[in-house]
């Protein structure tokens, strides 16, 4: 029994530490990383995560998971991914861009400016940096796809793999 114990510990020592030697922590995940685990938990959902070409991470949900018509309250579907976004380790120290359409029908930016807020608000509610989000209302007159966009960049100095 003490050799099986042996054994697994010695496993363990020998592969690759999971530790920063520095701080005795996991290392930070990368966006890509976190893209995957997202892609993974949102598996079968219409959210899309992809790593935009500068590097950043760029998740789209449907206009009708975020917000009800003529609202510009947060609804729980897309919460769960901000939830997700603002509180990884990924996305700290990151600089985020939120675009949210108005109504389908609506004309005018009012309503996407509020949902933008909204969005923006909920991020830093939930850990994002008040001066390091950004929002723009997206186009959404006669678009029934119109989708909420959020992007996060973090400075890495690393560009994606090609």
């Amino acid at each position: 029994m003490a050799a099986i114990g042996l054994i697994a510990l010695l496993g363990a020592c020998a592969g690759p530490s999971t530790r920063s030697s520095a701080s005795g922590q996991a290392p930070k995940p990368t966006l890509a990383q976190e893209r995957q685990r997202l892609a993974d938990l949102f598996d079968g959902t219409p959210v899309v995560l992809a790593i935009d070409r500068d590097g950043s991470l760029r998740a789209e949900v449907p206009l009708r998971f975020c917000f009800e018509p003529a609202r510009a309250v947060v609804k729980p579907p897309l919460a769960a991914l901000l939830d997700r976004l603002a509180g990884s380790p990924a996305t700290k120290g990151g600089t985020w861009s939120v675009a949210a359409p108005g109504d389908p029908t609506s004309k005018g930016t009012k309503l996407a400016n509020e949902r933008a807020a909204s969005v923006r608000d909920y991020l830093v509610g939930h850990g994002a940096d008040a001066l390091r989000v950004s929002v723009s209302a997206a186009p959404s007159v006669g678009n029934p796809a119109a989708m909420v966009r959020v992007i996060v960049a973090v400075p890495s100095g690393k560009a994606p793999a090609r």
